[in-house]
């Protein structure tokens, strides 16, 4: 399994550098990058329906690269013996601050109740300090 898996790295490697190269010799409307190596390399390397085939070498190389993505994943995530961080979640949710954990919930009020506004109360204080600055050591 080590093999394939090395041969579908290479594949993936080889085809997004491909990708990458072809891409960018693609004639755009500012001619892109195949301006740099010349205005007419890549007539005389590929024809005068240059455009034709890199579009269709475009087009196969995507393709290969995502399914090679694709196979990539599912080898991967097939060979993972530890569960997913979901799964292993199976610990209560906690309950909302200020409520203590033991306490059920407070029964909702029935809508025909007039609402009366509860006074605010006070959070507590924290003390907060700030501790005092040191002098860095000299080196």
């Amino acid at each position: 399994m080590i093999y394939v898996k090395a041969i579908l790295i290479i594949i993936e490697i080889i085809s997004s550098i491909l990708l990458i190269v072809i891409i960018l010799l693609q004639r755009s409307k500012s001619e892109g990058l195949g301006l740099a190596f010349g205005s007419q390399m890549g007539e005389s390397l590929f024809g005068a329906r240059a455009g034709n085939v890199l579009v269709k070498a475009t087009v196969w190389l995507g393709i290969i690269f995502i399914v090679n993505t694709t196979v990539l994943a599912r080898i991967y995530s097939r060979g993972s013996s530890s569960p997913s961080l979901i799964s292993e979640s199976s610990a209560p949710a906690p309950s909302p601050v200020g409520q203590p954990v033991n306490q059920p919930p407070a029964p909702a009020v029935p809508m025909s109740a007039p609402m009366t506004p509860l006074a605010p109360t006070p959070s507590p204080v924290v003390p907060f300090s700030v501790p005092a600055a040191t002098p860095a050591p000299a080196p």
